[in-house]
């Protein structure tokens, strides 16, 4: 029998599903893993406030011969309450062929929620980040409009330590674009200032004691100095993954939702730094 046409040829051509997903291209998420999580596991619903307690130290004094009084002072504790009055949550519905594609596809699929969550949290967090802008102010701006350099570093530096911010485990979260800055500067890159960047690769370690990452979540040009402890983050231990039949609906197939609950708060506003500009 003869072709009548392409119409006819495109009828005989049989579709075929690949056994492998194609990678889809996502968002780091930084500072969901960054950010303390010291109660991670602790709540269990909606509402859940998990009370975080301060001791503040007292004022010492110097005597001056063995019979002076020394004075006492009351203990002062200072609270912090974290509630978990969020909850993301990401859902999909799929049909009868999608779920017979492969397992590939199941579990390429649990994983887009997983991350789909992940990645509204880490949003959440970021619009969050509102560092102190009284005196002396964390907000700033580099030195050179829209080009950060190892001078702009050294400041925040110095704004951290001033508010007796720990040296370990300081971070630089950058967006591509100041990321990129630095990997043209000199002082950052170069043997003669330092170990550890390799230009090469394009991966920046760490400089002036900040361990750097790029976060391509950020807008251009902005960058964010912190210490772990700034954000107080609560969250369930596991994300729930739930499977639902859609025939109630009258529909073939199924409703699979990813949600977790949690919550933070910003413990102080002094222990980070955000440049712009």
């Amino acid at each position: 029998m003869s072709a009548l046409g392409t119409t006819d040829l495109a009828n005989r051509i049989p579709e075929m599903w690949a056994a492998r997903m194609y990678a889809e291209l996502r968002n780091k998420i930084a500072f969901l893993n960054f950010f303390s999580r010291e109660y991670e596991g602790v709540i269990r619903t909606v509402g859940d406030t998990v009370k975080v307690q301060q001791l503040a130290a007292p004022t010492a004094e110097i005597l001056t011969n063995d019979k002076a009084q020394f004075n006492t002072l009351p203990v002062t504790i200072s609270n912090i309450d974290i509630v978990a009055n969020k909850r993301a949550v990401a859902a999909v519905e799929i049909t009868d062929l999608a779920m017979l594609q492969s397992l590939d596809f199941q579990e390429e699929l649990q994983n887009s929620l997983v991350y789909a969550v992940r990645k509204k949290i880490e949003q959440d967090l970021i619009a969050a980040l509102i560092p102190s802008a009284s005196s002396p102010d964390h907000q700033i701006a580099p030195a050179a409009a829209s080009a950060l350099a190892a001078v702009d570093l050294a400041t925040m530096r110095t704004l951290l330590s001033t508010a007796l911010v720990p040296t370990e485990q300081r971070a630089l979260f950058l967006a591509p674009s100041y990321y990129g800055d630095l990997m043209v500067s000199s002082q950052v890159m170069s043997r003669d200032f330092t170990a550890g960047n390799n230009s090469n690769s394009g991966v920046l370690d760490s400089f002036m004691g900040f361990m750097i990452a790029e976060h391509d979540l950020l807008d251009s040009d902005v960058g964010f100095a912190a210490h772990p402890s700034a954000l107080q983050l609560v969250i369930q231990k596991e994300m729930t993954i739930k499977i639902s039949d859609l025939h109630s609906q009258q529909k073939f197939g199924a409703l699979i939702s990813a949600d977790v609950v949690y919550g933070f708060t910003l413990a102080d506003n002094k222990r980070l730094v955000k440049i712009s500009g």
